[in-house]
């Protein structure tokens, strides 16, 4: 970018003509407004001061006049020499994206930019209502082009460095309400239709209760019914938190087995509260157990020995998987009566979903209990969508086997650059059955193949716009050098193990992938994706399982039980293919509306509600205010 000298005389010129300003203003005031000592007063005129006062207002003049030619000619010397900060940009981009929308369209001055919202880094200019497909052919020189003219903006205060963060958290008032009653210790259920904030509030409850315990590694014990959905939360599955085994044994020997376990003895004395995500699928002949199990160890016969228990879940998703197909809920336990009936709570504020109309759709699904008018509304939403960013919807199956042939047979078409990504596995468990099973629950594969084009699906949040669950497509591969001259680095440093990856990949000689995510106002933004570490560790910090790989899986197709808890601006789902009860409410439900939403072969009949659930469900309590 040219060298701008501009500004600095213009400022001088300013200053300039300030100063005439005064000098002007002074001597062309009346007489009678400028007071004058008594020696100027006595002092003679001179014959000829009329001619010299009108002599020196035309060279003040002309010079005022001159100062303002001068400042006009930089001005617009200023102007060539900026030119439209993004011109080069779109011109560059023409080829792939096209947009009537842009972050800007001249250079904002710092008072400027104080008022204007400062966009992400790795923002560029692109897509409009009809942008363009996303093609095979993106070339670095065309990509690096319009990068280079963003990082321009941002290199002029090299001082101010950019890091994007995630967004604040904002709770409504009935998650404030169950929050605090979680702080005052309270054992509680609270549960919320898909899309209610579930899991945000869940995790806000997590940090509450760490910093309550901070001195304390293993008071807060973080679990879940699934390992997928412990992943999610940094926590671990109740089977391996309690020293369980498989739960199916009788609570005696369970009990015998956890005094041999000294590690698992120890989290069951040493915990204070106990949280339990994704409880529908939880069997609760197990849930009993669990408290059996707390109150003989701790000699304590309240229930879970006064652990304080917090579970929540949507039991409309989801159940228990059982050898008869007859599920035992966690609602059915006799420790749930004594503990929890009193204080479980319904969220009633819908998050992700914006129409009412879906939003109502939903919740009719969610019971089972469809109108004439919803079913023809769920049955047009057959039609096909076209994305013109070249991003497509992500499908999902009830089964993995349809998941990996649709992902394998989309991947087997794309005949362009390869690369292939090993994960590195790590942790304390050595048994190489249950090794693998909690591998097997990671998001993250073994082994990630990845293609130019390949749909993929970030699986980690990185900053307020790329969150786990946005779909992007890959454009290119990059060294980790090239990325951050471009400006397409990772958003943030992250912690210290972060900065450390940061470190091996850089020094590796490694490709990464390069992929472009569609973000809302018609922007794509492009970010070099690096290896991520996922953990499951035990509330002492012992790390049990670690995985590390690229956040990426492939996205044009997921199973229903992995994409429950995700939002999905774009799916497809064929219900001819659904088999359990919850399976269609819970893949439907992923949509953040009917917009991004395809269903076919949409059957009132597969839309099944247990009844036990809806029967139980009447008996949820509002939050208290």
């Amino acid at each position: 970018m040219p060298t701008i000298s501009g500004p600095a005389k213009s400022s001088s010129l300013q200053s300039g003509l300030k100063s005439l300003k005064r000098d002007w203003s002074d001597n062309n005031e009346p007489a009678t407004s400028k007071p004058r000592s008594s020696a100027q007063a006595s002092r003679p005129m001179a014959s000829s001061s009329s001619h010299t006062d009108a002599a020196a207002r035309e060279r003040r003049l002309a010079a005022i006049k001159a100062a303002l030619e001068d400042m006009n000619a930089a001005s617009e010397s200023i102007k060539t020499s900026i030119g439209s900060p993004l011109q080069s940009s779109s011109l560059a981009n023409s080829k792939y994206y096209t947009s009537t929308k842009r972050p800007s369209d001249s250079l904002d001055s710092d008072e400027n930019a104080k008022k204007k919202r400062i966009l992400p880094d790795s923002f560029m200019s692109s897509t409009s209502a009809k942008s363009k497909p996303s093609s095979s052919s993106h070339s670095a020189p065309t990509s690096t082009a319009s990068m280079t003219v963003m990082n321009v903006t941002r290199q002029e205060q090299p001082k101010k460095k950019t890091v994007d963060k995630p967004a604040a958290i904002f709770l409504s008032k009935e998650q404030i309400r169950i929050l605090e009653l979680v702080r005052g210790g309270q054992s509680l259920f609270y549960t919320g239709s898909a899309g209610t904030g579930k899991s945000v509030l869940l995790r806000e409850i997590i940090k509450s209760l760490r910093k309550k315990y901070g001195n304390s590694s293993e008071a807060v014990a973080v679990t879940a019914s699934t390992g997928i959905a412990a992943c999610n939360i940094g926590g671990v599955t109740v089977h391996s938190f309690g020293g369980l085994s498989l739960g199916g044994e009788s609570v005696d020997k369970m009990i015998s087995y956890v005094r041999k376990n000294k590690k698992a003895h120890q989290r069951w004395m040493r915990t204070k509260a106990l949280i339990i995500d994704e409880v529908s699928m939880l069997d609760g002949d197990l849930f009993d157990k669990m408290s059996q199990i707390a109150c003989n160890l701790r000699k304590d016969s309240k229930p879970f020995g006064s652990i304080q228990v917090i579970v929540t879940g949507d039991f409309f998703q989801l159940p228990p998987v059982t050898k008869n197909g007859d599920p035992k809920f966690a609602f059915e336990a006799s420790v749930w009566a004594e503990l929890i009936s009193d204080h479980s709570y319904n969220l009633t504020k819908v998050f992700r979903q914006k129409d009412e109309e879906f939003v109502n759709m939903l919740n009719e699904m969610r019971f089972g209990n469809l109108t004439p008018k919803s079913i023809a509304k769920f049955r047009s939403l057959s039609r096909i969508i076209r994305y013109d960013d070249g991003v497509g919807a992500t499908e999902l199956f009830p089964l993995r086997v349809d998941v990996d042939r649709s992902n394998s047979g989309r991947m087997g078409h794309l005949h362009t650059e390869k690369q292939v990504y090993r994960a590195s596995d790590g942790g304390s468990i050595t048994n190489p059955a249950q090794r693998e099973r909690m591998l097997a629950n990671m998001m993250a594969p073994a082994v990630l193949e990845l293609k130019i084009d390949a749909q993929v699906m970030l699986i980690k949040n990185m900053d307020e716009t790329l969150v786990n669950g946005s779909i992007g497509k890959v454009i290119r591969f990059i060294d980790p050098v090239q990325a951050k001259d471009e400006g397409i680095y990772p958003p943030g440093d992250g912690d210290s193990d972060g900065k450390q990856l940061k470190k091996s990949v850089t020094k590796s000689g490694q490709l990464w992938p390069v992929v472009a995510f569609p973000l809302p106002g018609n922007y794509i933004k492009e970010v070099m994706i690096v290896p991520d570490t996922f953990k499951v560790e035990l509330p002492n910090g012992e790390i049990q399982i670690s995985r590390t790989q690229l956040p990426l899986i492939l996205a044009w197709a997921m199973s229903i039980h992995k994409s429950q808890g995700q939002t999905l601006e774009r799916v497809k789902v064929d219900l001819g293919k659904v088999f359990e009860k919850g399976q269609a409410y819970v893949a439907l439900s992923r949509a953040t509306s009917m917009e991004g939403l395809q269903v076919l072969n949409f059957d009132p009949k597969k839309v099944l509600a247990h009844p036990k659930v809806i029967e139980w469900s009447k008996t949820l309590r509002t939050v208290p205010s």
